[in-house]
């Protein structure tokens, strides 16, 4: 009899299982399902989709950033007899990529794909490592443009100086030291990557790239001759009355003094003689004796011995916040 007994209850415990098993998928998992479609729906979540595998559940969708995707898949954490597979399943976040350079050295941070080649094309070289702030996931959506932006990235940071780039959600955005014009044509080259109203920008402007920090000129590159050269064009910078193109007798002088300079750095270097014009008053106007004076001041370098093919004439650029209104400037190019 007890025999009996024992080997109805082997027999009955898959018939249990049986029951209970179809008991989970009638009403059990389709409940689960709903409630997590809810949250889903509740969330905003954009293609939601919901598989559950028993109690295990697969949650996909694109969410609007991180901070969502971590709350969604809590909430459906938290559901009884409900546990998320995956730190966060198999919801897509939007990713992100910043490239930077720094001193002359690239580096590139973000969160983007497990697939998605992120390099620089020639002349541009990045250094080995350079990737080592940037996070690959599984799941995720690569910001609208990384695939086709290598053009605008060569022409970004053809000039010298620190600057940065980044792809978001919310199009593209630019950093760093620029100049009025060169503003103007990185705004525009961005527009070739993202659509015109998604491109922004945080520079700083100044005159020209001759006065970005840390800039380094390529015509010298002795650093102690370059040293004492700019010292001595330094003390050379000279101030016209406003509104006047005729250079003071002191200052002349001082014109001459910087001719010599040049003269002793030799023959391969190249100069900037830029004038910066005043911020009051008409643009166009300031611009045009800005030049003139620059003008002025190339002349007499030439006609105290400077080689003519040595100097290039210009106006420089309105630098917010600057002091030197009405000024003309030697710079090492």
């Amino acid at each position: 009899m007890k025999s009996f007994v024992v080997l109805a209850i082997l027999l009955l415990i898959p018939s249990i299982g049986y029951f209970h098993r179809q008991i989970f998928l009638s009403e059990l998992k389709p409940r689960l399902e709903r409630q997590v479609e809810e949250i889903l729906k509740e969330e905003g979540v954009v293609d939601p989709g919901v598989r559950l595998d028993y109690l295990d559940a697969f949650i996909s969708g694109a969410v609007d950033s991180d901070s969502q995707r971590a709350r969604v898949v809590a909430r459906v954490d938290a559901l009884s007899g409900v546990r998320v597979i995956g730190h966060a399943s198999e919801l897509r976040a939007p990713g992100w990529l910043r490239i930077e350079r720094k001193e002359e050295r690239f580096s590139v941070s973000g969160v983007v794909s497990e697939d998605l080649v992120v390099e620089l094309n020639p002349p541009l070289k990045a250094p080995s490592g350079w990737d080592a702030g940037l996070e690959r996931r599984k799941f995720v959506i690569n910001p609208k443009g990384v695939g086709g932006w290598a053009e605008f990235l060569e022409y970004y940071f053809r000039e010298q100086g620190d600057r940065s780039v980044e792809l978001k959600k919310g199009g593209l955005i630019m950093r760093g030291d620029t100049t009025s014009g060169l503003r103007i044509d990185w705004l525009s080259k961005a527009s070739e990557v993202v659509p015109k109203d998604m491109v922004s920008d945080e520079f700083v402007l100044r005159s020209s790239p001759y006065h970005f920090p840390g800039y380094q000129p390529e015509s010298l590159r002795d650093g102690t001759v370059l040293g004492q050269l700019r010292r001595k064009l330094n003390d050379g910078v000279v101030t016209f009355r406003p509104g006047s193109e005729e250079l003071q007798s002191g200052d002349r002088d001082k014109v001459i003094i910087a001719a010599r300079a040049i003269i002793t750095a030799g023959e391969g270097a190249r100069y900037a003689v830029g004038g910066h014009p005043a911020r009051d008053g008409n643009a166009t106007e300031n611009s045009r004796l800005a030049r003139l004076r620059a003008e002025v001041v190339g002349k007499i370098l030439v006609d105290h011995g400077v080689l003519i093919s040595q100097i290039e004439t210009r106006s420089f650029g309105v630098a917010p916040g600057g002091d030197r209104d009405n000024q003309v400037e030697i710079m090492v190019k």
